[in-house]
């Protein structure tokens, strides 16, 4: 399954940009050794850049403590500290209009960190983008083609996003994050001679260019949820980002299963038939059967219900970037239910019924409406998701 070197064969690791989500990246990076998938190229772009570099060198618990203990004042001299994103934001803003933030930290950052005697003695071919604003030109900055002192400028033009943070100068040219011209650099892997190619896309801002070579098998490792802002570095955020890089990566390999969730390998399966029987007694008796309709005869029922699990989860807003088993899985979900309040809705309407209250209450309601056999407002046909969740849930008991 997994790709080695074997003189025909090159596997690559593209790394995409967007600044605090690279710890995604490091994630990947920590199911890759896992996995012990072998690479011998790595191309970035911005944080892929930094993130590649560490790769190449081999300095994976460096770079895991890293992201595990980054905050503000690794990055920038004088940031004020927030409390919301919004209030994030305007901070950025208000050091774009001053013209940007000062690089010195990250700069400080990747000397103290970069080694090249690693990476130039390393078989692992190396590249990173950076963007000229002199030439208004792509720069591909290789080791085959670049000196190490160059080659650690570029990482750092790479990896500071402009405007947010002040341009690099090397020379007389003016540098500024590769992912204003290739922010996946797919192109630049096959250039350096990848045969199969490992692509993790943040999906953050920037241009793609279209793939050269349509031949290449990529394996892309995207994220399943929605990643925190790329300007959020905070040791909490980025290890929930860490894990959800390596639950969505074990994920692709067959290791771990789910989509929005990540189960051990069979809890998927092992949930299905331990509570089918149950379930399909409870529905037998509804006339309302939401999302579980037709749940007993469909061609993938472990499909449907790995969304119905999912949708539980999240409705009693459950971690979803730890891994679970089916025993965690119910205890934290019964748990949930019991700390939930209860509420009657007789007396509301659909419309104050969405807006007024939560999908746990909503589905506790249901829940104890099916477990003391009363008659449930035609209403809550509106939320098939709680409905089916509530059903899950008398099932376990």
């Amino acid at each position: 399954m997994f790709s080695q070197h074997n003189g025909d064969n090159m596997l690559a690791i593209v790394l995409s940009g967007g600044g605090a989500k690279g710890s995604y990246e490091m994630g990947v990076w920590k199911a890759l050794k896992k996995l012990k998938i072998k690479y011998q190229i790595v191309t970035g772009t911005s944080i892929g850049a930094l993130n590649g570099m560490m790769m190449v060198q081999n300095d994976f618990y460096k770079c895991l403590k890293m992201w595990e203990t980054i905050n503000y004042d690794v990055l920038y001299d004088n940031f004020t500290k927030v409390d919301t994103t919004q209030e994030l934001y305007l901070t950025y803003l208000n050091k774009i209009v001053d013209g940007g933030i000062d690089t010195k930290k990250i700069e400080k950052l990747i000397e103290d960190n970069y080694r090249p005697n690693k990476i130039y003695k390393s078989k692992i071919q190396f590249g990173v983008v950076a963007f000229s604003l002199k030439n208004m030109n792509v720069i591909y900055a290789t080791k085959k083609n670049t000196r190490p002192d160059k080659l650690k400028k570029y990482i750092l033009a790479s990896a500071t996003c402009f405007p947010v943070f002040k341009p690099t100068k090397i020379g007389t040219d003016t540098l500024i994050d590769g992912g204003y011209y290739d922010n996946l650099p797919i192109n630049l892997a096959i250039d350096l001679g990848a045969t199969e190619i490992i692509a993790v896309d943040l999906g953050a801002i920037g241009l793609r260019k279209k793939i050269r070579d349509k031949k290449i098998k990529i394996t892309y490792i995207i994220p399943n949820n929605k990643l925190d802002s790329f300007l959020m570095f905070d040791s909490n955020v980025t290890k929930r980002m860490i894990n959800l890089g390596y639950n969505d990566t074990m994920k692709i390999y067959k290791k771990l299963e789910g989509n929005l969730y990540t189960f051990k390998k069979g809890t998927i399966f092992k949930l299905y038939y331990h509570y089918k029987a149950n379930i399909l007694k409870i529905i037998d008796n509804l006339d309302y059967v939401g999302n579980f309709k037709g749940f007993s005869n469909l061609k993938n029922p472990i499909n449907k219900f790995t969304k119905i699990i999912e949708d539980t989860l999240e409705i009693f807003k459950i971690d979803v970037s730890k891994i679970y088993n089916s025993r965690k899985i119910n205890k934290i979900l019964l748990e949930k239910l019991e700390q939930t309040d209860d509420i009657e809705f007789e007396k509301f309407e659909l419309g104050e019924i969405k807006k007024m209250f939560n999908s746990a209450i909503i589905t506790k309601y249901i829940y104890q409406k099916l477990k003391n056999c009363d008659k449930i407002n035609v209403v809550f046909n509106f939320f098939p998701k709680e409905f089916a969740a509530a059903i899950y849930l008398l099932a376990l008991r």
